[in-house]
């Protein structure tokens, strides 16, 4: 019996241990050559870049905060968007840009746009718009795949 059982818990230790070297080596393949991220090649998603001037730095700031919600929902509840971020320009920074990335543009036009974090925020940027506190323009368009992410 008491064989049995260490053999049992030598059978347990050994698939522990090779189940910890298969995740460090799977952890370890998501890095390239100088610890760096790998880049993926030839995905074609959709995507979208908007560009948002604003008149003063607490209307950006007001949007910003805004958009850390909505960040937070996106990256927690939305695994068909692969890229959502906001960038402050480094010439202007009332100049915010935000890039959108999703599998598909039904993504972004279905469950994107009709969730409550976006019913909720999206009406707080309108308000900026509609007050003259921020112009938004922008662009949308279906990846070529000849690039990398």
């Amino acid at each position: 019996r008491r064989h049995r059982l260490w053999n049992m818990l030598k059978q347990r230790d050994v698939i522990l241990l090779l189940s910890g070297a298969v995740l460090a080596f799977l952890a370890s393949s998501l890095r390239s050559k100088g610890n760096r991220r790998i880049k993926i090649v030839g995905e074609k998603a959709w995507t979208l870049t908007i560009q948002l001037r604003f008149k003063d730095a607490a209307s950006r700031d007001s949007m910003l905060n805004a958009w850390a919600e909505i960040s937070r929902y996106v990256r927690e509840s939305e695994p068909f968007c692969l890229l959502y971020e906001a960038i402050q320009s480094d010439k202007d920074p009332l100049l915010i840009i935000v890039n959108e990335r999703y599998i598909t543009k039904e993504d972004y036009l279905g469950p994107h746009r009709s969730s409550a974090a976006f019913n909720k925020f999206r009406p707080k940027l309108k308000s900026l718009q509609d007050a003259g506190m921020v112009e938004i323009s922008g662009e949308s368009g279906n990846e070529l795949g000849l690039g990398f992410v």
